[in-house]
């Protein structure tokens, strides 16, 4: 692989990097079980990818002679990938197969976007209130875009943050409000 492309301070990287981030994060995602996609994104996947292939460019790892070769060797790095996580996520200790919470895919997001009925917004608000009451400014912003209908993506870029960082947050509120109602 000759200079140009090796990723480091590299135009080229860029151009890489906008021309297959999305196609990577979309194989990722379509190769993750719904269960596993709550604990990783496939956009976060892209990313490893990326860097493992820059990364390892450097060190001049790989020979390759077209951008089809670039193309399979980045699908076969994302799925590798996709694979270890996948084995890491259902380990014993953090099985997100035995996982238990809410109906099959409920997540915080889903609670605070189905429409709830009078009495239910009350008590929804209230606890909003209270679960709010304890958390930093940025953790409140957060949750008040989510309660808006915002996706973590779009929270994510609006307040310049990782998409991990956000949905870290929002797993702190799963919890508390878990711990809330076990009260």
């Amino acid at each position: 692989m000759d200079e140009k492309e090796t990723g480091k301070h590299n135009p080229d990287a860029n151009a890489i990097f906008a021309r297959y981030s999305r196609r990577l994060a979309a194989l990722a995602h379509q190769n993750m079980s719904a269960r596993l996609r709550t604990r990783i994104d496939g956009e976060d996947v892209a990313q490893s990818v990326l860097r493992t292939f820059f990364r390892r460019s450097e060190m001049e790892e790989f020979q390759l002679d077209e951008s089809t070769d670039l193309w399979k060797l980045l699908v076969k790095i994302t799925i590798t990938k996709v694979h270890n996580r996948a084995r890491y996520h259902r380990a014993d200790k953090r099985n997100v197969d035995r996982e238990e919470g809410g109906r099959e895919g409920e997540s915080l997001e889903h609670l605070l976007a189905s429409g709830p009925g009078p009495a239910e917004a009350a008590e929804l608000a209230e606890q909003l209130e209270r679960l709010l009451a304890d958390l930093p400014p940025a953790h409140r912003e957060i949750c008040a875009l989510i309660v808006q209908g915002y996706s973590r993506t779009e929270v994510a870029e609006q307040l310049n943050l990782s998409r991990m960082t956000v949905h870290r947050v929002l797993k702190l509120l799963q919890g508390k409000l878990s711990d809330e109602e076990s009260d």
